[in-house]
């Protein structure tokens, strides 16, 4: 066992199990009953990440939201690549292919949201070609962070009141979103200051949310533990500079209750991450959920492709609400459960690949028994 765990796997469960209650308001109704004493936890749990931009037609985004809306899902985690609102050039908001501006289609997604009750936690990541070193793929820091900066401002007055969620960037721990560079936890937490900054000078009330980790085991120039990166994160003074902590919790084969090790990836795992957020004084802030879930790829599957392993969709449909309750009886830090995924078109995600068994709602919107079970708990109601 390595020094990060020696120090912390101990007394993980003092630092992050300080039990809360759950209430069933109506038969299935899943809410936590007391407040919370960490602010930013007492919020509707129910989220989904959604793909909307992914769309060409109207109807399928409004569709896509009524059926979150449907199902009790108050959140969703949505992508706003930066890459693909301002280009080419810089501070150029207008596509030349098909002649519109840019904005049209993240415009629409945000009044569609409001239309269906929903609020959007938007992940804003991948730098245009203008933005970062030449030959840089698009997961690559831009060059300058006062680049991301301007995006950022720009973004947040033109959604000000509207959006009041932002993710600043995706898994940094990973080469792979990193420009293929090696993890730099202080770059990230430089780049978090950066935009922190420039969010919170445009609106204080709006909610800086940390790139989440992927949970790994590994340590080398392709990916970094997230424990360690989150302990070096944190020495670079990111803690400073954030609302909430963003996280991913697969379950991979374990069922929710599985407890979590060090040389283990499952959903409590989390609770190591919430012992780093202890140790460095940032038990005030809560973990929002960035990923979350079980996925039910067929039996034929080949094991070669089972990233996440898998489960039977009973269980699938099982575990992601019992996880939920778990962590409402049990972590007062835990916000919102952004479930791994609601809905992605069949030309974006095929039934070859394993990813696609995560989804709540197929393509052609039949919804799978993972989305019945969370209406239940969500709503106290199953209306499909």
């Amino acid at each position: 066992m390595g020094p990060l765990s020696r120090r912390r796997f101990g007394r993980f469960l003092g630092a992050a199990l300080a039990a809360s209650a759950v209430t069933a308001c109506g038969e299935g109704l899943l809410r936590r009953s007391q407040p919370s004493p960490v602010k930013l936890a007492n919020v509707n749990p129910w989220g989904a990440n959604t793909f909307l931009d992914l769309e060409v037609e109207t109807w399928k985004r409004k569709k896509t939201l009524a059926m979150a809306a449907a199902a009790g899902i108050h959140w969703i985690k949505q992508h706003f690549p930066w890459s693909d609102i301002e280009g080419p050039t810089q501070a150029q908001f207008f596509d030349p292919v098909n002649r519109r501006p840019t904005w049209t289609k993240y415009d629409e997604i945000v009044k569609l949201a409001e239309e269906a009750g929903v609020e959007i936690i938007a992940r804003v990541d991948r730098a245009p070609a203008w933005a970062r070193s030449p030959g840089r793929p698009s997961t690559a820091p831009p060059e300058s962070l006062q680049d991301y900066v301007a995006f950022l401002t720009t973004l947040a007055l033109r959604y000000r009141g509207r959006i009041r969620h932002y993710q600043i960037w995706n898994e940094p721990n990973l080469a792979a979103d990193w420009g293929d560079a090696p993890p730099d936890p202080k770059a990230y937490a430089a780049l978090l200051r950066a935009a922190s900054a420039a969010l919170k000078a445009v609106d204080r009330d709006i909610v800086v949310i940390s790139a989440p980790m992927a949970a790994t085991l590994e340590d080398s120039p392709r990916a970094l533990n997230e424990l360690l990166y989150l302990e070096r994160m944190f020495e670079a003074g990111a803690g400073d500079w954030l609302d909430v902590l963003a996280a991913n919790a697969f379950g991979l084969e374990y069922p929710p209750e599985a407890e979590p090790d060090p040389h283990v990836l499952n959903f409590r795992r989390v609770e190591l991450t919430r012992a780093v957020m202890t140790e460095f004084g940032l038990a005030g802030k809560p973990i929002w959920f960035n990923e979350y879930g079980w996925n039910a790829s067929p039996t034929w599957f080949e094991p070669a492709k089972l990233v996440w392993r898998r489960v039977t969709e009973d269980q699938q449909a099982q575990w992601t609400v019992r996880g939920v309750e778990y962590a409402l009886a049990n972590w007062p830090w835990a916000g919102v459960f952004n479930i791994w995924f609601l809905r992605k078109p069949i030309d974006a995600l095929g039934p070859d690949q394993s990813e696609f068994y995560f989804r709540m709602v197929d393509p052609d919107f039949t919804p799978r028994l993972v989305y019945r079970s969370v209406q239940k708990a969500a709503t106290g109601r199953s209306s499909l």
